[in-house]
């Protein structure tokens, strides 16, 4: 073979090996257990989206909702091990290893939407420490969407208060709720988001709990008649990451992703409240459920008597979940 043949071919060998390293491909996928239709998975979909276009395709990211894969409380688990790269997990469900993080789910914790956002913002202390607590589980934390304020319920009548609670089987989200309902005289039973309408339907809890979106979305004011509008918790949702898988990403791939996390984030906070009360109108206006809002001394008593769920979170979280306490009041 002359030189030109063999430079030819040189050529076309370097060619052929970068072109593949340019356009190798990564597919990540991503399990959540809420539909695509809830503004939780329109989050998932829209960093999706801003991955694939701003790594120009080169990474895939593939959407499992509706908890095909994994129910909530298997996430943490899932992610941590490897068996999937990438999950929605409410926050709660690291509560039961890492009391701390417990936080957001202590009744009357956070009294409006700017508190909330003041704690869950990036630089927050309150938001740093959690983050570095489950960062110990072997996942990372990529971003945080907001949900929006929880609320109550409930069959026949609404719930106007703590009375209405007594001897009554109540979902909850996790340990924390879970205080507020025995605070109240309740028995909490942890329910999945995704079981709740059949356990409404079946009548395994007498009061259900959760934000109003998610009212909308799985339809629960076809097994529900009242929503009580306590404002009683402010739930995040984690989207977490594999640590290793994140790892075994360029430094571009990281930047594509942690682009991608942050526009998602802001996006869906700043919508939150506008979705939230979009929703608690929806129900009023087109459904049979019948919302119930509180005046402000009905709230005072619910306050009052959720008050040793704060005691409880302490106990269980240690000198972590006083500290957080403390920083979360001295942003109100």
């Amino acid at each position: 073979m002359n030189n030109v043949g063999r430079g030819a071919l040189a050529a076309l060998a370097f060619f052929a090996a970068t072109t593949g390293t340019a356009h190798a491909e990564r597919t990540l996928r991503l399990t959540l257990q809420v539909p695509v239709n809830h503004p939780v998975g329109q989050n998932i979909v829209f960093f999706k989206d801003q991955v694939e276009e701003a790594s120009g395709g080169e990474i895939k990211i593939e959407v499992y909702d509706s908890a095909q894969l994994y129910k909530g409380s298997e996430v943490p688990q899932a992610v941590a091990s490897g068996a999937i790269d990438m999950g929605l997990v409410l926050i709660d469900e690291y509560a039961g290893t890492i009391p701390a993080t417990g936080l957001f789910s202590v009744a009357f914790m956070f009294p409006d939407y700017d508190a909330l956002a003041r704690a869950a913002n990036a630089d927050s202390a309150v938001r740093q420490q959690i983050d570095e607590l489950i960062r110990q589980t072997g996942t990372r934390v990529m971003w945080w969407q907001d949900y929006g304020p929880v609320q109550l319920l409930s069959k026949d009548a609404p719930l106007l208060s703590p009375e209405d609670m007594k001897g009554k089987k109540v979902r909850v989200l996790g340990k924390p709720s879970g205080d507020f309902i025995q605070a109240v005289g309740g028995v909490p039973v942890k329910i999945g988001g995704s079981e709740q309408f059949l356990a409404y339907q079946r009548g395994t809890v007498d009061i259900g709990m959760t934000g109003t979106t998610a009212i909308e979305s799985r339809k629960l004011y076809e097994v529900m008649d009242w929503v009580t509008i306590t404002n009683h918790a402010q739930t995040e949702f984690l989207v977490v990451m594999n640590d290793a898988t994140w790892d075994k990403m360029s430094e571009e791939e990281q930047g594509w992703m942690r682009q991608a996390a942050l526009a998602a984030e802001e996006k869906m906070r700043a919508e939150t409240k506008d979705k939230n009360l979009a929703s608690e109108a929806f129900i009023a206006e087109n459904t049979d459920m019948q919302v119930q809002n509180l005046t402000a001394e009905q709230i005072a008593a619910w306050q009052a008597a959720a008050a040793p769920a704060v005691d409880a979170y302490i106990a269980a979280a240690g000198e972590e979940g006083r500290k957080l306490v403390e920083a979360v009041r001295a942003l109100k």
